[in-house]
């Protein structure tokens, strides 16, 4: 079942403290039941999805940048040329 859920973006998440075991989307914060987690688990999931999505923007950035180089680029030598032959 956990094979199957990650080929869909699920994995298998345990709880260091009860030992609780389930699956959830990968970038998304895991339900917590109350009383069941600790303050530091959940500051600890917090900040890793926090980092994940600045990595997700900041690739996103840099390829939309390169992309934009590269249709300038294109842009730049599919244009007609003013050559006077002599």
């Amino acid at each position: 079942m956990e094979r199957l859920g990650s080929w869909i973006g699920y994995y298998p998440y345990r709880c260091r403290e009860c030992g609780y075991r389930f699956l959830q989307f990968r970038y998304a914060i895991p339900p917590e039941s109350p009383g069941k987690h600790s303050e530091t688990e959940r500051e600890i999931r917090t900040t890793r999805v926090r980092i994940r999505w600045k990595r997700k923007k900041r690739a996103l950035l840099l390829y939309g940048f390169g992309a934009l180089i590269f249709l300038s680029f294109l842009y730049y030598i599919t244009r007609p040329g003013n050559f006077s032959g002599n």
